[in-house]
């Protein structure tokens, strides 16, 4: 099957990594029951190897159910990134956020004295729905907002943290936002890296809201289609995944061609670790759920565990779902068999022989804190990351 690259333009004939049809990761409802699903194909354009999903879902297969869905972004490196910000414009006086994860940025730029203003979010949505990124992303067109540009000016520094990558069509999302640009304003365009996750041949940062799937090139690339040149490439290491920050300035300039890269080794050792990977899951998790299914919990059920166990199509071996949430309290997450508790019932289960945790590192020791009854009388304790010394991919005996 022929796609063409989001980023690029150029026909994609590689090999998927095809993940057949998933359930949407936050399509969280009161039964087992899933209503939205979607083909989840990943391939590389051999161009400029950008790593994408073959087709973005329509915003209505994205839209959440219930309206708690939200999530957090990375805020420990932004003193650092204003810091950065300020020394290539030290002129600036106004900043516009063009998402939902702008305000720690814009705060931080209040407190220097700049005038500060987001984008608002107004769309109509069905009833029983609630909007959230699909419908960020579908603001940053310029039919959208060549009309909101007209009340709203133009600005200094145009941030857009983490809204990029959710875009069917990033290069016309930048396109469209150089109207909210001053002259001589700089455009910030914040994005996970995802080298950590493809040489860890991790797939639960795989995502079905995630159409493209950025490392340093293609980012440059992205900012050089769209018109513009790179000022600055920032990079802020994270335990899982780097957040990468392109600082970029319009110029008057046609679209550069690119020499064909070819498909990436990176990208191809991915594809091709999927089946192996899969098959251990499937393994060790069958082992330790024994022959009644009680003997495996999983605990933080964000969209990664929901990834992981989808991906992997281990739903029935999970016995517990656990998360102390309290908005997700008696939902069945997609594609599990069982609705999430809290941890309180987790301590109790005298079945439980594994305990897989989807939390970030940095807060995994205070789990095991909590949660150390459970080693004391022998429950093993995994992560779903590859890139963790206690993975679940690896050999207990390491």
């Amino acid at each position: 099957m022929t796609s063409s690259c989001r980023l690029c333009g150029s026909g994609i004939q590689s090999s998927a990594l095809a993940l057949g049809r998933l359930p949407v990761c936050n399509g969280f409802a009161r039964t087992a029951a899933v209503d939205r699903q979607f083909d989840l194909d990943i391939v590389e354009c051999e161009t400029c190897q950008l790593v994408q999903l073959r087709e973005a879902p329509a915003p209505a297969v994205l839209m959440p159910d219930v309206p708690w869905i939200r999530y957090r972004e990375p805020e420990a490196h932004l003193d650092a990134l204003v810091a950065s910000l300020s020394s290539l414009r030290p002129e600036a006086q106004t900043a516009l956020g063009t998402g939902p994860f702008e305000q720690p940025l814009l705060s931080r730029f209040a407190a220097r004295g700049l005038r500060t203003q987001t984008l608002a979010l107004d769309v109509s949505a069905p009833r029983g729905r609630h909007p959230y990124l699909e419908s960020w992303q579908a603001l940053l067109a310029d039919d959208r907002l060549a009309p909101l540009s007209t009340g709203l000016g133009t600005f200094d520094i145009v941030s857009c943290r983490y809204i990029v990558e959710h875009s069917p069509a990033p290069v016309l999302a930048l396109q469209a936002m150089k109207r909210l640009l001053a002259p001589g304003g700089v455009l910030l365009v914040e994005v996970p890296d995802s080298s950590k996750f493809l040489s860890a041949c991790d797939y639960c940062f795989l995502w079905e809201e995630h159409s493209s799937y950025f490392v340093e090139d293609t980012l440059q690339r992205l900012g050089q289609m769209s018109g513009y040149r790179l000022l600055s490439l920032l990079r802020y290491p994270g335990a899982l995944e780097d957040a990468l920050v392109a600082v970029l300035e319009p110029v008057p300039t046609t679209a550069p061609s690119f020499e064909p890269q070819g498909s990436s080794e990176s990208f191809q050792t991915y594809r091709q670790a999927f089946s192996g990977r899969r098959h251990i899951v499937q393994s060790r998790l069958g082992d330790a759920a024994g022959p009644e299914g009680h003997g495996v919990a999983l605990f933080g059920i964000g969209h990664h565990a929901i990834m992981f166990v989808n991906a992997f199509g281990v739903g029935d071996k999970i016995a517990l779902a656990v998360d102390d949430d309290s908005d997700k309290a008696g939902f069945f997450p997609p594609g599990f068999r069982v609705p999430v508790v809290g941890s309180e019932r987790l301590l109790a289960d005298e079945n439980i022989r594994l305990c897989l945790f989807a939390v970030a590192p940095h807060i995994e020791g205070k789990v095991r804190a909590k949660l150390a009854p459970l080693a004391a009388r022998g429950v093993e304790f995994r992560s779903i990351y590859a890139a963790l010394d206690n993975a679940i991919f690896k050999d207990p005996s390491e």
